[in-house]
């Protein structure tokens, strides 16, 4: 069960783009596997202060055995763990040290888990009569980071929470199916404690706060034109194109770079770079409902369309 949504977001910085674009993906996934499932609830982008402190969850599962944390990550080119648990992103052949998602997860984990135990006798029951109050010493506490479908793993050492986004349904079914599995007696919320954390976590999401638009810059006085300035309704060929243009839903996976246009080559469309010349698949999203869609052309335009109906403009190349 969906219990908060994943909210549209624009951004004009292509990197942040691409993250919301990775959120997006992994909402799309955790919708199908457990949109319909009344025991295990789904929050996107939950938001918790605790003294002074937060933790801004990508994406948190609720199951009756515990908690799993999902970060997600846009990878569309190469992480990488050596011997010694350092992380590497890798695109254009160089590579970059990266903090560790798994270790950023745990933090979040640990602090929602110092908040629900602030308020231990509020959310769990009380056993043995009453006489008993039952805590979150017994619940288990998962993390996963995934990355990007198109991205590539390379590991030295295990690391079992880093896994592709396609691949983290069924990873949480099986968290869940090892705690099923387990003799009589395994921890378990009861349904009473299930219901107060749902009501709890949704409550105590707290949005950020979005600083206000900055006040335009004060009109300059009109100034005579030259002579040899073109007219003010006269524009190039190029700045109508860059007004036409959408904006992308995706960044060049190498640079980072908006300056691209759509080919197509042997496994589909793809987006190709002026700047650096790299390719990036072009994978569009509905952000209506969260669905894959497909590319079509008419010319220099092309459109994507979901299979639940949703159709808008994609990209337009340049002429």
């Amino acid at each position: 069960m969906i219990v908060k949504a994943l909210e549209p977001q624009e951004y004009a910085d292509p990197l942040r783009r691409a993250g919301h674009e990775a959120e997006r993906q992994m909402a799309f996934y955790l919708k199908r596997a457990f949109g319909e499932d009344a025991r295990k609830f789904v929050f996107h982008n939950l938001r918790l202060e605790r003294k002074g402190e937060v933790a801004q969850l990508d994406h948190l599962v609720l199951h009756r055995y515990g908690l799993v944390v999902i970060e997600s990550k846009s990878v569309a080119g190469q992480v990488s763990v050596n011997e010694h648990g350092e992380w590497t992103r890798w695109w254009n052949r160089q590579g970059r040290g990266m903090p560790s998602p798994v270790l950023q997860a745990r933090r979040q984990l640990d602090l929602l888990l110092s908040l629900l135990e602030d308020h231990t006798t509020d959310l769990m029951d009380r056993s043995l009569l009453g006489l008993k109050q039952r805590t979150f010493a017994g619940v288990r506490r998962d993390v996963l980071v995934a990355i990007s479908d198109g991205g590539r793993i390379t590991r030295k050492t295990d690391v079992p929470e880093l896994v592709k986004a396609d691949q983290v349904p069924d990873r949480v079914k099986a968290i869940i199916d090892q705690e099923v599995e387990k003799p009589f007696g395994t921890f378990g919320l009861t349904e009473a404690e299930m219901t107060r954390l749902v009501a709890f976590l949704r409550a105590r999401h707290t949005p950020a706060e979005v600083a206000p638009p900055a006040a335009a810059p004060p009109t300059p006085a009109p100034r005579a034109q030259a002579a040899s300035a073109a007219p003010a309704s006269v524009r190039t060929s190029q700045e109508r194109q860059a007004q036409a243009r959408p904006q992308p839903e995706v960044a060049c996976r190498a640079c980072g770079s908006a300056n691209l246009s759509v080919q197509y080559g042997k496994y589909g469309y793809y987006l190709k770079c002026a700047d650096c010349g790299g390719n990036t698949p072009a994978k569009p999203v509905c952000a209506a409902c969260g669905q894959p869609a497909r590319l079509s052309k008419s010319g220099a335009e092309f459109t994507a369309t979901c299979p639940g109906g949703h159709r808008w403009p994609y990209w337009t190349n340049p002429a």
